[in-house]
């Protein structure tokens, strides 16, 4: 989300979040089907701990970001998976967020909205940088845009391997 937000937003998506994983919790388990539900219940202390993993990098800006991102109306979702417990003093806080948003608002215009579209995000140290590794699965307008922008000069990330980019695929590595 562009803009800051308040407690209030917070606490609504938070609450709102929990209850449709309480709801779901209950239904399998009054289906009698206590696997799925043991399943939400791990899905949930992954997600807990990832949270956990990316607050304690210190990067306020950057964890607002990908902790609110799936609250606003975005052609895609996100997931993300931090490998290691790390603080981050290697990374600026503001060019991470801001680099991490260009390339969000990037793929929100070349998604197909009307696609269920998702977008992993694996972080784990790596030697003196942090390596982001970004797995698109959807359906892409212009595969092309993305590839432009991504391999336009910048200074910041450190370096972009482009893996592969299709119409309904994409993987890139980020070193920051």
């Amino acid at each position: 989300m562009s803009e800051q937000l308040n407690v209030i937003d917070v606490i609504q998506n938070t609450r709102h979040d929990w209850l449709n994983r309480i709801q779901l919790i209950k239904a399998y388990i009054s289906l009698g089907k206590l696997d799925q539900a043991d399943r939400v219940i791990n899905e949930i202390i992954l997600d807990t701990q990832n949270e956990a993993r990316l607050t304690n990098m210190k990067l306020p800006q950057f964890s607002v970001l990908l902790l609110t991102h799936n609250w606003g109306k975005h052609a895609f979702r996100i997931e993300y998976e931090i490998l290691d417990n790390f603080q981050s003093g290697l990374l600026d806080d503001t060019l991470l967020s801001n680099w991490t948003r260009d390339f969000f608002d990037e793929l929100d215009r070349c998604a197909n909205p009307l696609h269920e579209n998702q977008l992993y995000i694996t972080l784990e140290k790596f030697e003196d940088h942090i390596h982001f590794l970004f797995h698109y699965n959807g359906l892409l307008e212009s595969p092309s845009k993305i590839i432009g922008w991504l391999t336009n000069e910048k200074k910041y990330p450190y370096a972009t391997n482009i893996q592969e980019i299709t119409d309904s695929e994409m993987v890139v590595d980020v070193f920051f």
